[in-house]
């Protein structure tokens, strides 16, 4: 008997093609849901405050109506020199308990503007104006520069520096735009 390898090989492909289509099809799938009618919003715990921050109205600080957003808009600093505004903004914690902090300077996208001409900032979390540190220097312009996390205790108030470098080369018309996030951990 003389066996046809051609046909052979069509119908194994054809019986495979079979059994895959028959395993795929016989899956039993259970879909389970979850759902919450009842998330609430709460008042900020940790929020930035112009209160303890000397330097707030210097660098033009503005915070949002839940203390959860700041902005600057009178940052400057001078060519080949460094302007520091020692107390910037506060952050401040209401509770009753201690609460993680750490401010990052998430990605090197999150500035933008006249780079170029910056030699440096650098951002320093302190527990007074020139007091102690707490965590690292973040270097603006470092993607993931962080100060790392550390404790913000209870009922406590911690201020935040800027430390602004341009070059020499800098005009008096370069501007530039820098993001911060900070991340609170805890309820």
């Amino acid at each position: 008997m003389k066996i046809n390898y051609k046909k052979s090989l069509k119908l194994i492909t054809l019986l495979i093609s079979a059994l895959l289509i028959a395993t795929a099809s016989a899956s039993v799938y259970n879909y389970m849901y979850m759902q919450n009618s009842n998330i609430a919003a709460e008042a900020a715990k940790v929020k930035f405050t112009t209160t303890g921050a000397g330097d707030a109205t210097a660098a033009g600080a503005t915070v949002g109506t839940n203390g959860t957003y700041v902005s600057f808009n009178s940052m400057a600093g001078w060519p080949n020199s460094t302007r520091t505004y020692q107390a910037a903004i506060g952050i401040e914690n209401t509770a009753a308990s201690a609460y993680t902090i750490e401010l990052k300077f998430d990605l090197a996208g999150d500035w933008s503007g006249q780079t170029a001409n910056v030699e440096s900032i650098t951002v320093i979390v302190r527990n007074t104006a020139g007091g102690t540190q707490y965590g690292t220097t973040i270097t603006v312009g470092t993607a993931g520069s962080s100060t790392g996390t550390f404790s913000l205790p209870a009922t406590t108030t911690y201020v935040v520096e800027w430390n602004i470098k341009w070059k020499a080369t800098a005009l008096s018309t370069d501007k530039v735009s820098v993001k911060l996030t900070l991340i609170v951990t805890g309820e």
